[in-house]
């Protein structure tokens, strides 16, 4: 489908199965995509390190899958100096591209929380805090799609150069997280949190 670019309140959201995409230029530094349809397992990790790769932040965002399987999401894009505009990128192409080799590592991490399992719900909820930078989602997205992990819900937030990040997740295939799983993330989220207060070489600790 071709890109919409419009004002905000006549953008359309989901309806049906066929994806597409609109883009409205908000401010001078600001830019919204919105992307709705059904779209692949690793669409967001696909988008938002195209994105970076490209020199353009995500500031604030919200995606949902429904249960036919559709999404609809929003972000809020602040393109570098030297990125192109977001009016130039086939979005759709973007979240349908295979993403790059990385080393799946995550971001630097000063907070997070985990909560569900198997036993208590449908879905495990993940929330994560650490100091903003450029790729930040797309690097845990792509550390959560090693663990076979994919987000059905998403809200992506920035304040004060920090990063406020919330997660429903489920496997690939739909089911929920087992208990191996959830440990093995428990895990790296913890020896990344651990690696952010770690004090530097010089003595002087990172704040958390």
């Amino acid at each position: 489908m071709a890109a919409l670019d419009h004002r905000a309140e006549l953008l359309p959201f989901a309806a049906g199965d066929d994806p597409g995409y609109a883009v409205t230029h908000l401010t001078q530094a600001h830019w919204s995509v919105r992307l709705w349809g059904a779209l692949g397992a690793f669409w967001a990790d696909a988008f938002s390190l195209g994105l970076s790769d490209a020199g353009i932040s995500i500031r604030r965002g919200f995606a949902r899958q429904d249960g036919a399987g559709n999404w609809i999401a929003d972000f809020v894009l602040a393109p570098g100096p030297a990125s192109p505009a977001p009016s130039s990128f086939d979005f759709l192409s973007l979240a349908a591209r295979p993403p790059a080799a990385r080393d799946g590592g995550l971001p630097a991490l000063s907070h997070f929380a985990l909560d569900g399992g198997p036993d208590v719900g449908p879905l495990l909820y993940l929330e994560v805090h650490g100091p903003d930078r450029l790729g930040f989602l797309g690097s845990l997205l792509h550390a959560l799609a090693g663990l076979e992990l994919s987000p059905r819900e998403m809200l992506i937030s920035t304040r004060e150069s920090e990063a406020f990040d919330r997660f429903f997740l489920k496997t690939l295939a739909g089911g929920v997280p087992s208990d191996a799983v959830r440990r093995a993330l428990e895990e790296r989220l913890e020896a990344s949190v651990h690696a952010h207060r770690a004090p530097r070489a010089g003595g002087v600790a990172l704040a958390s």
